[in-house]
């Protein structure tokens, strides 16, 4: 017993203490920390870099703060009187960048002016396509310039590839373009000129849901299980891609309430002449929007845009000519017979004909009675100026 003491004492007194350890595990992940290329530091770095390069502008970064925030929590980060930027990633992924007016200020003071002046109160306006331009070129090298230095594969992909596609009017039309589910929003607050400014870029770039573990990645692949995802469309292919209900008329006919309301079925209203070179497009609440040819194309109904709206004429359908009237943009429409034909319509349409029910047989007429015989005209020959008159001319 008193050797089994005698040994765990032993053992006490080479055993180092817990806080011992705890130090240099710290020390030693602080130092690691403090090397490592993280994407805060990298963005810190390459912003005062790109604004010295591109502009030879004074910017340090004094601030920056990372969130993560669902795609239905981002009505704040997206105020309506900073400048706006719709960026195009890879895999058709869509981020957005928010620069605030001292910033936009800034810049464009610095490339027209060559130096930046102070904000002043009451500075504020309307961002322009000419505030996009001029900021544009700084957002882009400064994402492109960062993506390759940090350490983590999965801060790399979050800020890859990404370059400027737009500019967007409202917050709410930035939030529509926007489809991932989760959005890594980067706050970045910034010294421009020694103190002369402070302005705020924000980035918003999706989760990249296609980043997963290594070993799972690879198992999957050698499983052969791992799908193809289906990438986003553009904002431009959704919004070409929308359903458009219109009316195609023909002829227009007026008639009273009363009558309109006293018709049953088997009446029959008379249309007058539809002219099929005539056709008026119409959306659903009756407002026209042009004119256009009707005819047949393959076998289906087609409609061909001669005239919009503003009394521009077109020779050849454009996709939104085609897409108004329930056509697939990417098909090609031969092209239609010309205007030379008579008022049946298009040679074409003739065939559609055949397909009208055929009207019913009307009744024959009565016979209508014989007429009576006229008396004969009394003689006029004694009548002033008669024997003037030639024979021949008499005689016939």
């Amino acid at each position: 017993m008193g050797q089994d003491q005698e040994q765990l004492a032993k053992g006490e007194d080479t055993a180092p203490p817990v806080g011992v350890l705890h130090r240099k595990a710290h020390t030693g992940r602080a130092v690691h920390q403090a090397r490592a290329m993280t994407l805060a530091k990298a963005l810190r770095l390459t912003l005062a870099k790109v604004a010295d390069d591109l502009f030879d502008m004074a910017m340090a970064v004094i601030g920056l703060r990372r969130e993560t925030h669902s795609a239905d929590n981002l009505d704040q980060v997206f105020p309506a009187d900073a400048l706006l930027l719709l960026m195009e990633g890879p895999q058709r992924q869509r981020g957005g960048v928010v620069v605030d007016q001292a910033l936009v200020g800034a810049l464009l003071q610095q490339q027209t002016m060559g130096k930046v002046l102070p904000a002043a109160e009451g500075d504020g306006r309307t961002m322009t396509e000419t505030d996009a331009a001029m900021c544009a070129p700084f957002v882009d090298a400064l994402i492109h310039r960062a993506a390759s230095l940090p350490e983590t594969e999965a801060d790399r992909q979050l800020i890859s590839g990404y370059t400027f596609g737009a500019r967007t009017e409202t917050p709410r039309l930035l939030l529509m373009a926007l489809t991932a589910q989760n959005y890594e929003i980067i706050e970045i607050t910034v010294d421009i000129d020694g103190g002369t400014r402070q302005g705020t870029l924000t980035l918003c770039l999706p989760h990249s849901e296609a980043v997963t573990d290594p070993g799972s990645r690879d198992e999957a692949e050698e499983d052969g299980a791992s799908a193809a995802k289906p990438t986003p469309k553009k904002l431009t292919e959704t919004v070409l891609g929308l359903r458009v209900d219109l009316n195609i008329a023909l002829t227009r006919v007026r008639m009273p309430l009363r009558r309109l309301g006293a018709l049953k079925v088997g009446d029959q209203i008379d249309l007058g002449r539809c002219a099929f070179d005539q056709a008026r497009v119409l959306t659903m609440g009756g407002k026209a929007l042009g004119l256009g040819t009707l005819g047949r194309v393959n076998g289906m109904r087609a409609l061909r845009i001669t005239q919009t709206g503003q009394g521009q004429t077109h020779t050849e359908p454009d996709g939104d000519a085609r897409a108004a009237v329930g056509l697939s943009p990417a098909a090609e429409m031969p092209d239609m017979p010309g205007a030379d034909y008579d008022a049946a319509g298009p040679p074409d349409m003739a065939e559609g004909l055949s397909d009208l029910p055929d009207l019913p047989d009307l009744p024959d007429l009565p016979d209508l009675p014989d007429l009576q015989d006229l008396p004969d005209l009394p003689d006029m020959s004694d009548l002033p100026g008669f024997e003037d008159i030639p024979a021949e001319q008499e005689a016939g």
